[in-house]
């Protein structure tokens, strides 16, 4: 009798708890009512944030640039807001005043920072992504070094979410070419709140003077201007000190051991002649980095390891020839070496440690990186860091064929 008295006092219990499952949710929004947003811009303009916001078009097709779509085809594939407040939250808030969605940003794939922003500091900015709820830390940051909304007014060919467009690019371009990292704002974030407290961010720009920002204008098979990855621009602390070139960008992601899969121009005779006639897809690589207290500074023991394919040869050369091949893993190697200190000299001169040194010195040798930031330091050791580069590069595979083209046309 107890143990019945026990299972309906229990029931009793879960009765309003179960209840609760039954109200359905609270805070629920019909899609209608949301702008989706694709990608967002931040400029400091007049001691102001100055938001632009790239909002999908409903009325547009869902399909791709030149494809079928259910929408109008000459309606934008996207809408951008333009807003301006003192602070992030009082800009996004006053879209309401000219759009009839509100902003919804669990979909956005990239946000871009104007140099005026970046110059002006980052802090507040990250901030906000890492509170709001439905802000995405991880999307792809870019810096571009005039105005930042003006990116997200570009139409691009082959994609309708431009957004997306970006974020494949970059996707793309670190798998392929390893010159920029994909930075997400997460990363950004860490990279910032780490031992070395600087990032880098990849630089997308307009190549062209104006702005394609209509629909008829994409219905060429060129486009006068178009989105393209350019420099690479350097945080430190929360603000931007300068910017790596794309040949300095190259040899940092040797330095960092970013490298997916890269593409090197050699002179593939070096001893007889300077010129870059061949081409070498380095397939596996791999960068260690041991720091050694000497003396009275840190040396920096760098080993760059990688292999690959050889692709293009424009000299007379027999590939069974063990010694040429030789000769051409030297050239390989030497173009490495001059990749890795062109970067780091660019990056002592900016005084930001982007290689992750501080990193390295804070995990090796816990004692002495205690007392570099008692005395806090570090910007003075980081300038006097001595760094001894080694590289091994081998040819694993010279493609189909033995002889150059050129070998060929000669005998």
């Amino acid at each position: 009798m107890k143990s019945k008295q026990r299972t309906l006092l229990c029931l009793i219990l879960c009765l309003p708890l179960l209840s609760v499952l039954l109200s359905g949710c609270w805070d629920d929004r019909e899609l209608n009512e949301l702008g989706i947003t694709s990608g967002s811009a931040y400029d400091w303009e007049n001691n102001q944030w100055k938001a632009t916001y790239q909002v999908i078009n409903p009325s547009s097709g869902a399909s791709g640039m030149g494809g079928g779509g259910g929408g109008s085809t000459s309606s934008p594939p996207f809408l951008t807001f333009t807003v301006k407040g003192r602070t992030i939250m009082e800009a996004i808030e006053r879209t309401n005043l000219t759009s009839t969605r509100e902003m919804f940003f669990s979909h956005s794939r990239i946000t871009v920072i104007g140099e005026s922003l970046a110059r002006h500091g980052i802090n507040q900015l990250i901030d906000m992504f890492l509170r709001k709820q439905d802000a995405r830390e991880t999307v792809f940051v870019f810096i571009t070094q005039g105005e930042a909304g003006d990116i997200l007014d570009q139409l691009m060919q082959m994609t309708k979410n431009q957004g997306a467009g970006i974020q494949l690019m970059i996707e793309q371009e670190a798998k392929l070419m390893s010159y920029y990292p994909g930075t997400r704002l997460y990363e950004l974030a860490m990279a910032l709140s780490s031992e070395s407290r600087s990032a880098v961010l990849p630089e997308i720009l307009l190549t062209g003077p104006q702005t394609m920002d209509e629909t008829s204008e994409t219905g060429v098979t060129d486009l006068p201007s178009r989105l393209a990855l350019g420099r690479l621009g350097v945080i430190k602390g929360d603000t931007f000190v300068g910017w790596l070139s794309q040949k300095q960008a190259f040899g940092l992601s040797f330095l960092t051991n970013n490298i997916d899969s890269a593409t090197l121009a050699f002179a593939s005779q070096p001893t007889k002649s300077d010129k870059l006639d061949a081409s070498f897809i380095l397939q596996n690589s791999a960068t260690t980095v041991h720091p050694v207290w000497d003396k009275d500074h840190y040396v920096m023991n760098i080993e760059v390891q990688g292999s690959g394919v050889l692709t293009e040869l424009g000299s007379v050369m027999d590939l069974n020839d063990r010694k040429a091949i030789r000769e051409m893993e030297a050239s390989l190697e030497q173009q490495v070496l001059s990749l890795v200190n062109d970067s780091w000299t660019e990056v002592k001169r900016l005084g930001a440690d982007v290689t992750g040194f501080a990193v390295r010195i804070h995990r090796s040798d816990r004692k002495r990186w205690k007392q570099i930031e008692e005395e806090r330091s570090w910007d003075r050791i980081f300038q006097e860091i001595e760094i001894r580069p080694q590289v091994s590069i081998e040819i694993e595979r010279t493609g189909l064929s033995n002889k150059s083209f050129k070998s060929v046309q000669q005998e």
